[in-house]
């Protein structure tokens, strides 16, 4: 049994405490979380497949001496939960609207889903056989996301959260508390993250990206602006974000200011009722150029613009 895997690296934030960061291989796109609470193991998110899930149960119990008991989910985007099913007798804990939304986005038949993930990938081969096809970084990466994804189905089972809890729930640990917050919904219709007081490591699953352009097409900008701003008045330190790379808590900042720069645009389109086509048109600001998956920029104009009630061109 090892930490290591290819699918994800291990960074320690304190002791005690860990990061498990997405590889490039694709079988998690998002990060997860490794907490040892002194007499229980918290493991917060799960990836995206139950290949990588294994590694991270693997993982959880390499560093902290025993498996996992707790296992908290951010939201329902598949990324974060599809590793669930790897945790065998887990407390699984979610929000009440969290499982409702995991429920009702499970694929019905896998059959079916299978051959939409082969047409994906079928489609993404044309496009990368074209040596001059713009965002080809992103597009290899998606590329590989769908192969991990196809050769999961087999025996993917979508593992729904056992618990829930409403806005609180303080974990006591023999070595520390861990605080599961949700401040209701931001990136999605409910978010949940962990605090650690003891150490100020904030575990902010998709409330958070670090130079990477977030998906925001289920998300509520206002609302998630203010959650990020509420995120600060517990005086974290360090963030560990849904997608990219371990921050300073002050990266918060940066963040706030492109998802109000995102509120601006939308807002100023549905004022001239701009066209979604037009709006999705939108040039990425130079601070923001350098920043990870610039086509999730505009797919996320575009569900915005579409949510405004934009004409379609």
């Amino acid at each position: 049994m090892s930490a290591h895997s290819e699918h994800f690296r291990i960074e320690e934030v304190a002791p005690g405490v860990w990061a498990a960061l997405a590889g490039p291989t694709g079988a998690c796109v998002s990060n997860a979380g490794i907490i040892d609470l002194g007499d229980r193991t918290l493991v917060f998110d799960t990836f995206m497949t139950p290949q990588a899930g294994r590694d991270l149960r693997e993982a959880a119990e390499r560093l902290t001496g025993r498996p996992a008991a707790l296992v908290v989910n951010s939201h329902h985007h598949d990324d974060h939960i599809r590793g669930n099913q790897a945790f065998g007798s887990a407390d699984i804990i979610g929000t009440v609207r969290m499982i409702e939304l995991i429920e009702s986005g499970r694929p019905g038949d896998l059959d079916v889903y299978a051959e939409g993930v082969r047409a994906w990938i079928a489609d993404l081969d044309r496009q990368l056989a074209d040596p001059e096809v713009p965002a080809r970084n992103e597009l290899a990466l998606s590329r590989r996301m769908a192969g991990e994804v196809l050769a999961s189905l087999p025996d993917l089972t979508i593992t729904v959260p056992t618990s829930s809890f409403a806005d609180e729930l303080i974990v006591e640990g023999e070595a520390r508390q861990a605080h599961l917050l949700s401040y209701g919904g931001g990136h999605t219709d409910s978010d949940a993250f962990v605090f650690l007081p003891d150490c100020g490591v904030l575990f902010a699953g998709d409330l958070l990206w670090v130079e990477s352009h977030p998906w925001g097409g289920d998300g509520h900008l206002d609302e998630w602006i203010d959650i990020v701003y509420r995120m600060n008045e517990l005086r974290p330190r360090t963030v560990v974000p849904g997608h990219g790379t371990v921050a300073a808590f002050e990266y918060a900042r940066v963040f706030s200011r492109y998802l109000t720069f995102l509120c601006d645009i939308v807002r100023q389109a549905e004022a001239s009722s701009m066209p979604v086509v037009k709006l999705a048109d939108h040039p990425i600001p130079p601070e923001y150029g350098g920043w990870d998956a610039t086509r999730r920029f505009r797919t996320t104009l575009e569900a915005l613009g579409r949510r405004a009630g934009l004409p379609a061109d």
